[in-house]
């Protein structure tokens, strides 16, 4: 692509993580927490870790987005009074906490105020290490994972109490096993409503050789409700996106008498909130419907691709090490996933990834037993909008949050690249437009610009493989895309189709200025507040 745009490359001693409004993005730097701007890439705040925190196994989280709340008018303005101003336009929700924590210690620290932070210590340590830390429905809630499943507790910032409950299922890691209830926000007459509007937690607990989900009030999490499941071994849940419906599913090792097949292996809603897509360990997808929870579509993926409506495009490495995309003639064999030493291959099989694009129009998957190949669905047509065949495992499949033809592919190469799928023809209407050939995906090198270090002499042993993380930053449909990509020592953005032109404006100097970045007061809290 002609027109990518790299910004320099940024060092960093931890994986680089940016907050969920793309506003900032936090990394570690030698014993120092850097946030630093997403827009003027300029460093805000250098926090010092005390040495007595562990550098090397230190995570960081920040804090789900919270909109600042409008000052109210007077009920009575007088009429000498000038009428208040209104905002050109509604104030914007950002992450205004971030967390950094060990296997003993979480440090929360808030962005409006240098003097504000908390310490959530692990005490003893008798419920082993911290192997998990979020924060929760707001930004005054932190939940820590302890070791072994023994307890989840719930901190209150304000307060500086906890709710611990014992025996999660699971550690808490990629969500698994909890989820807050999604809800849409709403207004308030004063203005402003809290962004992301998580309520109820739900949570799977495993006592006495039970499953069971419990529901928790928001704020006190008092317990609204006890499920006793009817699982053997469950799995997973995960909310509707209308916070309507909560599906939990068992794991492929129970089974019944007159089912055949392993099961569920991945569960995504459908954007829409009208469908439900089953990923099984047969190589089907099922869309059920939740009027009746019914199949009413399947996408099956093949062994042997035989499509003629849909092109596959196999990645090719020539002799200088170049890379491209070759249109391969059908039937095609994708190649297999490799069997280990005492491997049967029977975890092998199965729908790994499953993900949908913003309208819910395209589907991207990947079946465990081709980990090369990415399945690229039209589901108006049910039919496959494009195969890719990559020359390494695919790792990850990123729609775009806004962009409903954008599509990362992050394969296992030892490279700093990534591949973007491009379809266009997702936003119109006319049939004979979106059933044009689909583009093979964009090869994006980023090596140029994520140089990695190499060993200084012969005695140093060689680095071990750089593990790069991709993800999209949220960006309004009439702005240009932009992806963060990362690994271990440094990070990029990178806008694949050119940023989007500033314009600047000469003020006079009769203007009123105003900080657009300032924030309201911080609350009442029972932390640590330096003087």
């Amino acid at each position: 692509m002609e027109n990518v745009v790299v910004s320099t490359q940024y060092r960093s001693t931890s994986t680089a993580v940016p907050s969920p409004t793309a506003s900032y993005v936090a990394c570690l730097s030698g014993a120092r927490l850097q946030i630093q701007c997403l827009t003027t890439f300029e460093i805000v705040r250098n926090i010092a870790i005390p040495s007595s925190h562990d550098l090397k196994s230190s995570k960081i989280v920040w804090s789900p987005p919270t909109t600042p709340l409008l000052p109210s008018a007077p009920s009575r303005p007088s009429s000498t009074s000038t009428p208040p101003r209104r905002p050109s336009r509604p104030p914007q929700p950002y992450s205004n906490r971030i967390l950094v924590y060990d296997d003993d210690t979480t440090r929360v620290y808030d962005l409006r105020d240098e003097k504000w932070n908390a310490v959530i210590s692990n005490g003893s340590g008798g419920m082993g290490k911290n192997v998990h830390v979020e924060f929760g429905a707001t930004e005054d809630e932190v939940l820590v994972w302890s070791d072994f499943t023994s307890c989840i507790k719930i901190w209150c910032l304000k307060t500086g109490r906890a709710v611990e409950i014992r025996d999660p299922k699971f550690p808490g890691k990629e969500g698994r096993g909890w989820g807050y209830r999604p809800v849409q926000p709403t207004t308030a007459s004063t203005g402003g409503a809290r962004a992301g509007g998580r309520n109820v937690l739900a949570l799977l607990c495993r006592a006495a050789g039970s499953d069971i989900l419990l529901l928790l009030a928001p704020g006190t999490y008092t317990v609204l409700n006890r499920v006793e499941l009817p699982t053997t071994d469950v799995a997973g849940l995960k909310w509707s996106r209308d916070g309507r419906w909560l599906a939990i599913w068992d794991a492929a090792s129970t089974g019944e008498w007159d089912v055949e097949g392993l099961g569920v292996k991945t569960l995504e809603w459908i954007p829409g909130n009208e469908r439900l897509a089953v990923g099984g360990w047969d190589r089907r997808v099922r869309i059920l419907s939740t009027r009746t929870f019914a199949p009413i579509m399947f996408l099956d993926h093949t062994p042997v691709i035989d499509v003629p409506t849909a092109p596959v495009y196999s990645e090719t490495i020539d002799n200088t090490g170049a890379r491209s995309y070759m249109l391969t003639p059908q039937p095609v064999t994708p190649p297999k996933a490799p069997l280990d030493k005492n491997d049967t291959g029977l975890l092998k099989h199965g729908i790994g990834l499953l993900c949908f694009n913003a309208n819910g129009s395209m589907c991207a998957t990947r079946d465990d037993s081709t980990p090369c190949t990415v399945w690229i669905w039209d589901l108006c047509s049910l039919r496959p909008k494009c195969i890719a065949v990559q020359y390494s495992p695919v790792k990850a499949l990123l729609w775009h949050p806004d962009h409903a033809g954008r599509l990362l592919i992050r394969t296992a190469r030892e490279e700093a690249a990534v591949y973007l799928f491009t379809d266009d023809s997702v936003q119109l209407s006319s049939s004979q437009e979106r059933s044009q050939t689909a583009p093979s995906p964009e090869i994006l090198s980023l090596s140029s610009h994520m140089r990695t270090p190499k060993p200084t002499s012969v005695q140093q042993p060689p680095q071990s493989p750089y593990k790069f993380t991709t993800s999209w930053l949220p960006t309004p449909p009439h702005k240009k895309p932009a992806f963060f990509f990362a690994h271990e020592s440094a990070y990029v953005v990178v806008w694949p189709e050119g940023k989007d032109a500033i314009l600047r404006f000469k003020r006079s100097a009769a203007t009123t200025t105003t900080n657009g970045d300032s924030v309201g007061g911080v609350g009442e809290i029972d932390v640590d507040n330096e003087e």
